[in-house]
């Protein structure tokens, strides 16, 4: 759990944004959708002022990636971003994860935490959760998931065997 409470917001809303996502790129039916394409390029016609930086790994030390809404700015490290070009599925989650707090984080949405005990956040309020969702839904939907197995789910959509359970109802 995060020390952060975000506004709060249903997988079901999360699925609805991320289908909007993919039938506004014309992605709807893609198995693989193209999460470093959408960072470099749909990103920036999205948001005029977005960035993205490529930085080593010891600048975000125990981080894969973090994100800066208040300045438009997502930055991964070097290591994450050349893996999910390659087309590794925990570094595409990764950047899916950053871009979820990017679109759903703004400014004025997350608050912190305060008088309250961090195990007591629910989960819909919950930062991490929230981008984690979206990044599963934006990746692997069930639409597109529909009737295969974690197997499959693996392959065609880019992610992981562990996203592929949870996004399959194993998990």
């Amino acid at each position: 759990m995060s020390l952060l409470v975000a506004n709060p917001t249903s997988r079901k809303k999360i699925r609805a944004l991320t289908n909007a996502i993919r039938e506004i790129l014309g992605l709807q039916d893609e198995k693989c959708f193209p999460v470093v394409e959408f960072l470099e390029l749909g990103l920036p016609q999205i948001f005029h002022d977005f960035s993205y930086e490529i930085v080593a790994p010891h600048e975000l030390k125990n981080k894969y990636g973090v994100t800066y809404p208040e300045k438009n700015v997502i930055r991964l490290r070097e290591d994450v971003y050349e893996n999910a070009i390659s087309g590794i599925g925990r570094d595409r989650f990764t950047v899916a994860h950053e871009i979820g707090h990017f679109i759903m984080h703004r400014p004025g949405s997350i608050a912190l935490a305060r008088n309250q005990a961090i195990e007591n956040i629910p989960k819909y309020r919950d930062p991490e959760w929230q981008a984690n969702t979206f990044a599963a839904e934006l990746l692997a939907p069930p639409h597109i998931i529909k009737g295969m197995s974690v197997k499959e789910i693996a392959l065609c959509c880019g992610v992981s065997l562990y996203v592929a359970q949870i996004q399959s109802g194993q998990i």
